[in-house]
Formats: structure tokens, sequence, C-alpha cells
């Protein structure tokens, strides 16, 4: 009996781009670099979740918010009472400068301030409290109607009456002590609050730095659902996971606009950006009582957060940042005597522990120590990547872009328009770019445009100027083969020419000099922010760290900064030698 012919085995032909990336894997420095570069961004991104004053979720009362506004109901309901005795005309006669343009605005701001500190009370009160609250608020919005309607005599005395029910609810809405402990069988006296669930950091997350967090899981993970997609969804077929490359592209996109449009809508749109709170000081004070210990991050301090009695405190996993109870150094060189010759001996200060904090001397406190103002060092690496990092790729965006296209019209047009371009880059590249940089750097005053968005425009508009003369190359090299010519027979554009079919056929370039922009734009921004004409205080980058102290003492300040500003630029480098030779035919085994 015949044996059955077997099966010919299905042949996948390789295309260039799978070339390309099977030359990267074989990389092990390219590998081990976007690693590194993965959990560098992830660090910059997720900076909000890794190092912050606010915690996760916290279930507490805040006593003296409810306290403050229980005693601002009747000063707001008096304002009113003096506002609506005034006619329109006579409050224009009697306004200051800087008080509302109308007796209306001015009575719409006391109606919102009372509305404020009712919706506090209510928070924290049952239910059944809610009565007499809302019955002040249609007292005063009452008044104000009438008085907008020209009816005095009844805005005032409305206003009264709401004046004297504020008066009544201060005295009989008070909090009940949590300080005090009832004896058995003793009543309570004054309201008993309830404690409100919240979630602090959540609540300031933007739905723009969502979108990252989510894109960015999605790139980590990406060796995990990239598996899962070609060998469950698309069957292992090599010609569908071929054609599924711009479908994973729009998921890896399509998913985290979702996710922050609908953070948006959830949320809100957040805050700009994460300033000092008060939520460990207030409640280590006793302002705002938990009921259940609050969740705060791994490093629980804010980027501008100060402890000065902390001041260029070295990490706390050595041995010379041990303090005692009276905040006494006890070894290293600040644990000694005097240091001058008049006996001066530098008064010590307790450090003071905060609710969430590590202990005084954990080696988790400050694990990059503090600069002089007592600031974690460590949370404003974190922070302080976010800027480094995002100069460095928003500028080698931008100047990829600039050079692409100048580039490309010079190398495909030539002539006249080739020659002026040339000229123009000419000279460019024969002024220092860094010294032109900082000279408009020292021009833009930050009121007029953020020191951020500064720093990365005018690299982008100085250095465009590579990229442009290595695509110019490329497009006089490419504009005489037969795709092109065929372009041109068949009447398409010149701008289809260029963008559908040379510049395609002229990435690989491209490629490896924005790898090397990135690593290029994020010393430059380092190295003026180190000079002072980059990001001012309390905000931080990578280069301005470094120049918190230039003293040998203080080696965690130029130690941490300058060795991540290493790590990354080495890294793009390495990247970007990765690619180039797998972009190059002749570098293929």
């Amino acid at each position: 009996m015949s044996r059955p012919e077997q099966e010919p085995q299905s042949f996948y032909s390789k295309d260039y781009w799978d070339l390309v990336l099977e030359q990267l894997g074989k990389r092990k420095l390219f590998k081990l670099s976007m690693v590194v570069l993965a959990f560098l961004y992830a660090g910059a991104i997720y900076a909000p979740f890794l190092a912050n004053d606010r915690p996760y979720v916290i279930e507490a009362i805040d006593y003296k918010e409810y306290s403050a506004s229980t005693k601002g109901l009747r000063s707001v309901c008096s304002s009113v009472v003096r506002q609506v005795e005034k006619t329109p005309e006579e409050y224009l006669e009697t306004r200051g400068e800087s008080a509302p343009a109308t007796l209306a605005e001015a009575l719409e701001i006391e109606r919102g301030a009372l509305s404020l500190r009712i919706e506090v009370m209510r928070t924290y009160l049952p239910e059944s409290e809610h009565g007499p609250l809302v019955q002040l608020m249609t007292d005063v919005e009452a008044a104000i109607a009438a008085s907008a309607a020209g009816k005095q005599e009844e805005a005032l005395e409305l206003a009264q009456q709401a004046k004297d029910s504020a008066s009544d609810l201060k005295k009989s809405y008070v909090a009940q002590d949590p300080s005090v402990e009832l004896a058995e069988g003793e009543e309570p006296t004054g309201k008993v609050l309830a404690p409100v669930k919240s979630y602090p950091l959540w609540e300031a997350i933007t739905p723009g730095w969502m979108f990252l967090m989510c894109f960015w899981a999605l790139v980590m993970t990406w060796p995990l659902w990239n598996r899962f997609a070609n060998r469950l969804l698309l069957k292992g077929d090599r010609e569908r996971i071929r054609k599924a490359r711009r479908k994973k592209l729009a998921f890896a996109v399509g998913v985290p606009v979702l996710v922050a449009l609908g953070w948006l809508g959830v949320m809100g749109s957040g805050e700009t950006a994460f300033d000092s709170a008060d939520y460990k000081t207030r409640l280590s004070a006793g302002e705002i009582i938990a009921t259940s210990e609050p969740v705060f991050p791994p490093i629980p301090m804010g980027y501008a957060e100060t402890h000065t009695e902390e001041k260029f405190r070295p990490p706390t996993w050595t041995k010379n940042s041990k303090v005692d109870e009276q905040g006494n150094y006890m070894f290293g060189l600040r644990s000694e005597g005097p240091e001058t010759d008049t006996e001066y001996v530098p008064p010590a200060v307790p450090v003071i522990v905060r609710s969430g904090e590590p202990e005084r001397n954990a080696a988790m406190r400050h694990l990059a120590g503090t600069d002089e103002l007592g600031r974690d060092f460590f949370a404003r690496l974190l922070w302080g990547g976010r800027v480094s990092l995002s100069v460095g790729i928003l500028s080698a965006f931008l100047l990829t872009i600039l050079g692409v296209v100048i580039g490309s019209v010079a190398g495909y047009f030539g002539g006249w328009i080739d020659i002026m371009i040339m000229r123009l880059i000419e000279v460019l590249q024969s002024i220092p770019a860094f010294f032109l940089i900082l000279m408009v750097m020292a021009m833009v005053p930050p009121t007029v445009m953020p020191p951020i968005f500064a720093i990365v425009i005018v690299i982008a508009l100085i250095r465009w100027t590579g990229v442009a003369r290595l695509v110019r190359g490329e497009f006089m090299r490419l504009r005489e083969q037969e795709f092109v010519l065929a372009a041109q027979a068949l009447g398409f554009t010149s701008q289809r020419t260029i963008f559908r079919h040379v510049l395609p056929n002229a990435l690989s370039p491209i490629l490896v000099s924005a790898a090397f922009s990135v690593a290029s734009g994020i010393l430059t921004e380092s190295a003026i922010s180190f000079l002072g004409f980059g990001t001012q205080a309390p905000k931080a980058s990578w280069g301005s760290l470094v120049n918190e102290s230039q003293s040998p003492e203080h080696w965690w300040i130029q130690i941490f900064p300058g060795l991540v500003i290493f790590l990354t630029v080495t890294c793009y480098n390495l990247a970007g030698d990765a690619v180039r030779d797998a972009l190059d035919p002749k570098m293929k085994d």
C-alpha cells in the first residue's frame, strides 16, 4: 500500500520589515536597551502612581472643612443682607476696585459661596439632616431673585430670615468632637458625621495622561497580547499576521483613546499639575479622621512636598543618613561637633514623620536622598523624567518632520530650489547650535511660552538640517529609479510621488537619525536646564536636578540624575546603531 503523500509545507515569504525585525531580534544589546527605555518611560508616565503625597483611596471625615463650612453660613448670609439693602445704583457708587461689576454678580458670588458650604456639610451629614440646609439655600435664592426683580423690602426680609436660620444652624450643626471619649451610656453632643470614600490621586489624573498610561501598558505587554492574537485569532497564518499589522496599531491607539474619553466623562478633566497636597499633614494633625488606613503610593512623597528638617539628607539606605529623635546625624561629617572656629553648631530639628510615610530611618524613606528644601529626590527624578523624555521625543518628532519635508523637496526637484535650501542649511550649520539655542532661550521669557515648549520648538527649528541632508541624498538617488519615472509617466502629482512612492523607500536613514535625535534632544534639554534657562522650580527635569547642588558632599544630587541621563542616551544610541545595521542590507546575516 502506497504511503500517502505529505502535504507541502506552507511557504512563508518574508517581507522587508520581517527581515528587519528578525535582525533586531538577534541583537542582545538592542533588546536590553529597549527594556531599559521601556522602564524609564514607564517610570515617567506612571510617576503619579509611584511617588505622590495623595492617597489612592481614603475613607475619612474632614472635620476642619466641615467646621469651616458651618461657621461660614452666617457670614455669607450676612453679606447677602448687606448687598440686598442696596439698589443697583447704590452698589455702583460704593463698590471697590476689586468688587464685582454689578450687584447681580456680587449676589451670584455669594450664592455660589453658600452653595459650596452647604454641599460640604451635606457630604458628611445623613440625608435626614439635609432639610434645614436646603431650606436655607432656598431662602437665599429667593432673596436674590427678589432683589433682581426690584423688590428690595421683600429681598431684605428673606435675607434676614436666612441670616437668622444660618445663626441657628451654626450652633445646632456643630460636629461631634472625635477626640472626646464618651463614657458608657453617655449621649454624643453634636452631629455625628459619616465618612466619605474618595480617590484623590485618581481624581487628579488628566485624560491625556490616562491615554499615555493605557497606551504604554499595551506597549509593555505587547509580547503577551501580540502572541495571543497571532496564535489564537490569526491561527498562526503568516500572511494574515502580516496584514493585521495596521489593525494591531489601530487597537494599540484606539483603546487608549476610548479609555481617555471614558475617563473624561466619568472623572472630568482632572488637574493640570500635581502640586503639593496636604492630606498627610492634615491626617497627622487630626483635621482629617480616617476610618480606615489610607492607601498611599510606594513612595508617599510629592514632587513639590518639602521636609525642611531633612534638607540635603543622604539616601536613607546609607549609614550617614541615620538621625536620632532630636534630628542629630549619628554618623558622617554632619555628626561632628563645631563646624567653624566660632563654635557654632547647627541646631537639630526633629524629623517629622507624617501619616503614610516610612519611619524616620527606614531605608525606603528617601531612596535617593533629598534636596535643599527637603524634597524627596527620587520622586523628583520620576517626575523630572516626564520633562526630559518628553522634550527628547517631541523635539525629535518635529525636527524629523521638518527635515523630511524640506529635504524631500530639495532632493526631488533639485535646481534652484535645492540650491536655496542647501545654502540655508549651510548657514544654520555654521552657527554653533547649542549657543544659538541658549541665545533664543534667554530671549524668550517663561511668561510668554513655557520653557518645555520653547526648548522643543527651538531644538526642532535648529537641528532639522541633519535629517534634511540625509533625506535629500536619498531622494537624489531614488528619483532616477524606474518606479519614480513610471509614476511621473502615469501623471501622478509631485506630492503623491514624493510621499507615496519615494519616501517609503527612504525611511532607513530617517529612522536611524530620529533615534539619535531623541538622545541629542535629551542631552540638550539637560544642559539648558542645568544652566538655568530651562525648567523652572518647583517643576524639575533631569538637567535642573543636577544643578541643585555642586558640593561633593551632596554626591547623590549629581549621581542619580547623571546616571539616568547616561542610561537613556546610551540606550538610544545602541538602539540607533542596531536599527542602522538592521536596515542596511550589507549587515544582514
